[in-house]
């Protein structure tokens, strides 16, 4: 979606003073709109952060995820359960309010705020990282949140799997990010030859993919644990390439984590790319597959 055609997805769901607001905002500007009931809705931008007049009642809220939800929330327990909705156009809905447990499952019972992440789509953000990747294409993109990890992912799965030169790219989306997959279609462009898992953990999707779709990249976010670790180890034993992200503000700090000082010890990527705090998917480091640092633009 472009911004024309997402704020008119969202704008019918919004009363007339946010639709209003919605209509000076620039492509590219909305960030995130958060609604809490009985508070005013919030507005974060590239560059500010407004507080609106429109406080939302209970009732007025759950009207508006219902409506954004396209009338499908309860049917998607399993996703609300989880925290959060993929909606159309890949943008996602944070829920937060009252949750029970059932039979080991989280159910969602009273919504009290939402988070709309506005999905936002950057081609050529990883034209730097490209330059790098031409024969082996394996990356580690840290950053703290906000930073543009999962963008300059989308972007760098994008450009590996379009052109003459396309490799078989395999996206484990695990959080419904990357590809915003709605109904096991991507919602996000990440390429002609980009196959998406989407839902499922690292630890099952990694040799899902190596067994169903015989992948040369295989694209992922945010590594965390032993068993992704452990999981992105067998992948490129099996000769996959692997581009992930992580959670940190330096190479350093990154390191100091046991599951990825695992993989670093093991020089599992070929390099790695530290995103600058401001955010934007702006690089502030560099670092070849043996920690030393590269030229960074």
């Amino acid at each position: 979606m472009d911004w024309n055609e997402t704020r008119l997805f969202l704008a019918p769901c919004f009363p007339e003073e946010l639709r209003s607001e919605m209509d000076m905002l620039l492509p590219g500007e909305l960030r995130e709109i958060r609604v809490r009931a009985d508070r005013p809705t919030v507005f974060v931008t590239a560059t500010r952060t407004a507080s609106l007049p429109w406080k939302p009642e209970k009732l007025q809220l759950e009207s508006l995820v219902e409506a954004l939800s396209e009338h499908s929330l309860y049917a998607r327990a399993e996703e609300t359960g989880q925290g959060y909705l993929t909606l159309r156009g890949g943008h996602r809905m944070g829920l937060c309010g009252r949750v029970t447990k059932t039979d080991d499952q989280s159910v969602l019972t009273d919504i009290g705020s939402v988070c709309i992440r506005i999905a936002g789509e950057w081609p050529g953000a990883a034209d730097t990282l490209m330059r790098h990747l031409r024969e082996a294409p394996s990356a580690l993109i840290i950053g703290a949140p906000g930073t543009g990890k999962t963008t300059m992912l989308r972007d760098l799965a994008r450009q590996l799997s379009t052109g003459r030169s396309a490799r078989q790219v395999a996206i484990v989306d695990e959080r419904s990010e990357l590809a915003a997959c709605v109904t096991g279609v991507p919602q996000l462009n990440v390429g002609d030859a980009a196959d998406v898992l989407d839902g499922l953990p690292k630890r099952d999707a990694l040799p899902w993919l190596i067994r169903a779709m015989s992948p040369q990249v295989i694209v992922t976010d945010e590594l965390s644990g032993p068993e992704d670790a452990s999981a992105v180890l067998e992948a490129m034993g099996c000769g996959a390439f692997i581009c992930a992200s992580a959670h940190g503000s330096s190479l350093q700090e990154a390191a100091s984590r046991p599951a990825l000082a695992t993989l670093m010890a093991r020089r599992a990527f070929h390099l790695y790319a530290v995103l600058s705090p401001e955010g934007g998917g702006q690089l502030s480091a560099l670092y070849d597959r043996t920690g030393s640092p590269l030229p960074c633009p």
